[in-house]
């Protein structure tokens, strides 16, 4: 199976929000629906505290909890063609499963509906042959779509999720010496 997936790097993104307001705008998720989340985080202790930021969604995962957690059948399908996970909003329920199973909080709850969405990977974009929106909007490159996903176990960021859990399409580029 092929797999999609992202690189983040950890030293180049400055918190702008470009990447969730590109996810909104593209997608139209409602208002309190947001699929794409940018963490502020502190590290350090006085008087070398440094600031770093984290964009993150859903990971496309190789071995999806949501799909596994998911009661109805073929409400949660990973595409054999990229390995983009997708929700199909005819079949859910709302029952919130999968919200509960993923370790990254992507599946969101849509307040419009009230069933469970998340990113999509901009799929429609894919199929065009574009990359997602908020990889394109990103103005320091942090956030990169990868067409040829590759590694087994990625280097993840304190507080994020242990990638054995369900091998997360999604590689970080660890933080260099002397900065945050």
């Amino acid at each position: 199976m092929a797999q999609v997936g992202w690189k983040f790097d950890l030293n180049r993104c400055i918190g702008c929000h470009s990447c969730f307001v590109a996810c909104k705008a593209e997608n139209r998720t409602p208002l309190r629906t947001d699929w794409r989340l940018v963490i502020t985080r502190e590290r350090g202790s006085y008087p070398a505290v440094m600031r770093e930021f984290v964009s993150l969604t859903c990971n496309h995962c190789r071995e999806p909890a949501c799909l596994k957690a998911c009661p109805v059948p073929g409400t949660i399908v990973k595409r054999e063609s990229d390995g983009v996970v997708l929700i199909d909003q005819e079949k859910c329920i709302g029952c919130r499963y999968c919200m509960f199973a993923c370790p990254y909080g992507a599946p969101r709850i849509d307040t419009d509906t009230n069933k469970v969405s998340k990113c999509t990977m901009c799929v429609h974009r894919l199929e065009g042959e574009l990359t997602p929106a908020c990889a394109t909007a990103c103005p320091t490159g942090a956030i990169e779509f990868t067409s040829a996903f590759v590694g087994d176990t990625p280097t993840a960021p304190e507080g994020f999720a242990d990638p054995a859990l369900t091998r997360p399409s999604i590689q970080f580029v660890p933080r260099r010496n002397g900065h945050g």
